[in-house]
């Protein structure tokens, strides 16, 4: 493992595990509705959105949870705020098969839809000016129990203490910021990709390959060191795609 400008690559991990891909289910759907870990008890009960209602406003609240967000994160209260968009406000949408298209912000609040990376943008988006210590993560949950996996993006929160969070959307429940030791026992993740928080905006425009060559030595900018994964590349030039039509 080496690391450069925070961006930590496990080569050839993306290949291991993919006997199977859930098109249709999100991950909330299959380790989180009904269960998961709730730091406090809701304050008041979930009703389902009626998708008419205007951006924000049919979002709900819980002053318990968002105590607990403050409590636990820095930046805490705006944490809380971002993670009611991706739980409550867009539903889960799978993609056609051999279609991986990367939603803006933008395109997830109007559509109030979307997959795994699009509820992690549209997290990060509303978190990106902030010193959050959190990462962009991609890479594979494993369902030990069905020996399933399925290609996943995901994002990393570290607390005030230094204790690791994994975020999660979709959940329509207070229950997807959980501590990593407190993960379903069934599931196993294998990362590909981790981003940290205050690098993503310049690292697809640092990571795009200039070269078509192999080489070596730590001379070489760290970016350009990414020409020989394909997976990783590919990430590169999604973001570096996404942040023009963003920008656009």
């Amino acid at each position: 493992m080496r690391y450069f400008f925070a961006a930590i690559i496990y080569l050839g991990l993306s290949t291991l595990y993919c006997s199977a891909v859930f098109a249709d289910v999100s991950y909330a759907d299959l380790f989180l509705t009904g269960k998961g870990y709730k730091p406090c008890e809701d304050s008041l009960s979930i009703t389902p959105l009626i998708p008419s209602v205007p951006p924000g406003a049919g979002i709900p609240d819980n002053p318990k949870y968002k105590k607990w967000c403050t409590e636990t994160f820095h930046d805490g209260e705006h944490i809380y705020e971002a993670y009611k968009k991706i739980a409550f406000d867009i539903d889960y949408r799978s993609e056609p098969p051999k279609t991986d298209y990367w939603q803006t912000p933008t395109e997830t609040r109007q559509r109030k839809r979307g997959d795994c990376e699009d509820s992690v943008f549209l997290f990060f988006s509303e978190l990106s000016e902030l010193n959050i210590d959190g990462d962009i993560v991609w890479g594979w949950v494993i369902n030990k129990d069905e020996s399933i996996s399925f290609a996943h993006v995901w994002y990393q929160l570290f607390d005030k203490r230094g204790r690791l969070f994994i975020v999660e959307g979709f959940s329509k429940e207070w229950n997807g910021i959980i501590p990593v030791e407190m993960l379903p026992s069934r599931e196993e993740r294998i990362q590909t990709l981790s981003i940290r928080h205050n690098k993503v905006h310049c690292f697809a425009d640092e990571a795009m390959p200039g070269f078509t060559e192999p080489f070596e030595g730590e001379e070489i900018p760290w970016a350009l060191s990414l020409c020989n994964n394909t997976v990783v590349k590919e990430i590169c030039q999604k973001l570096h795609d996404l942040f023009m039509r963003s920008k656009g």
